[in-house]
Formats: structure tokens, sequence, C-alpha cells
């Protein structure tokens, strides 16, 4: 290549990426290379406009998360699909952001639409990243990411990657952000700029601490296993789930 690569880790919401956001951010550096942008901005699309009309500098790598569908099979591009049984992560997103049914299962739409956009075609510049891998084998999907990025980093880097983004050690960092709320809400009311955390709302009107240096926000951890929307969502919920999902389950290989 010319140039180094544009990474995007797409894909659905609710299903990782944010974790594979950091690790490939960890995963760059490890390699002797800068991540950009240096912090994780709420609205990404300035950042992918620069990523797509300018190129990065000899020891910088754009690195963007995104929900938003970008080009498969262009120059330079390389992307991360993260996608997850979209039950589950319908039940993480409206106990994420605080929403209705109604609102999730339309999300849910845009979000298997979003997963067959990015693995349809199969591209060998696309990698699938499945939830249930990253929970079950963390250090071996970390070491499928460097390889795909054709990233080169030690086995020791890989385990302290993981370590560092444990469940535990995520839970840990979203405790003491909650616990730094009120100070994040006076100084973006007072300075109106943001500083290292600020707020973001949730649809019922409560806000969530957002961090720029990693792009976490509180509750991003909102469900303790899969398989908990069979018992939250009433029979109804559902039937209008499975209608809508049963064949995109079958596709991606989850059992209906």
């Amino acid at each position: 290549m010319d140039h180094n690569p544009i990474i995007f880790i797409a894909g659905m919401p609710r299903s990782g990426s944010m974790w594979t956001y950091n690790v490939c951010r960890q995963l760059i550096m490890a390699a002797g290379k800068r991540p950009w942008p240096e912090e994780v901005p709420q609205d990404e699309a300035p950042a992918i406009r620069q990523a797509l009309e300018n190129p990065p500098a000899p020891d910088q790598v754009y690195c963007i998360k995104t929900h938003f569908e970008v080009p498969v099979g262009k120059p330079y591009i390389r992307i991360i699909c993260n996608y997850r049984d979209v039950r589950d992560a319908m039940l993480s997103y409206m106990r994420f952001m605080k929403c209705s049914f109604d609102k999730a299962l339309s999300v849910a739409r845009g979000s298997m639409k979003i997963t067959n956009h990015y693995l349809e075609q199969k591209h060998p510049d696309v990698l699938p990243v499945r939830y249930d891998d990253i929970i079950s084998s963390p250090q071996e999907t970390i070491r499928l990411l460097a390889k795909f990025l054709s990233l080169t980093v030690t086995d020791k880097k890989i385990e302290d990657i993981a370590r560092s983004l444990s469940r535990e050690e995520v839970r840990r960092h979203l405790e003491n952000m909650e616990s730094q709320r009120t100070d994040a809400e006076t100084a973006q009311e007072e300075n109106g700029q943001p500083g290292a955390l600020t707020t973001a709302q949730n649809l019922d009107g409560s806000v969530r601490v957002y961090d720029h240096a990693t792009g976490f926000q509180t509750n991003h951890i909102s469900s303790n296993s899969d398989g908990e929307w069979r018992e939250v969502f009433s029979n109804e919920e559902k039937e209008r789930l499975m209608a809508v999902a049963t064949d995109w389950l079958q596709r991606y290989n989850f059992i209906p």
C-alpha cells in the first residue's frame, strides 16, 4: 500500500464495536503508529470526511468507529463489522438508550440492514467479528484483528490488551465515570467545551457520561448474559421481533 489503511469499526450497535475500537487503537500504538482521531468524537461524520478526502501522515492510521454505512471495496479501506444476535442487541440498546420497544425494534431493523451491507459481499477487506467470540475468546479475537490489520504485536501485548479491556476492567472504569457525573455536567455547563468527560442524552431525557479517551459511556455494559430477551420481552413483543428477524438469524447462524 502507498499509505496506511483507513480502518472503520462498523456494524450493528451494541455488538462489541467499542471494545473492538479500543483494541484496534491499542494495536496501532503497539505497532509504533498513531491512531487518529486522538480522542473519540461523539459525531464521527467530520472524521469520516477527513479520512476519505485526505491521506494520513506516514506514522498515522485513521481509525474510526461508526454505525453509518461506509463503502466496501474501496482502496485502502478495511472494515471490521461487529455483529450479534439481534434480539440481544435490541434489548441492550433499550437499556442503554432507555427507549421504548418500538424504537429499539426500528433500530434492530437498521442493524440487520447494515450487517447485510458489510457481510453479504464476503469481501476480503471486511472482517466479521461476532460478539460471542469477543466474550468467549478475547485474545484470539485480538490476534485476528492484528492479522487483519497487518499489525505485528507480541503475545504479551495481546494479553495486556485483553486484560485492560476485560469486562471487569471496563465495568470498573464505568463506575469511576459515574462517580464523576456531577463534575462532567458542571464543567460542560460552565465552559461550554468538552473535557475528558462530557454527557450525552438518553432518549428518555436522562443523561449518561461520555469518556472521550475511550468512547465508553456509563451503562455501556447493560446485560449480564445473552438470552435475557426471552425473559424480558412479552410474548407479543417476541412475536413482533421474530417476524422481522427470523431470516436474518438463520442467515448468520443464530438459533431462532
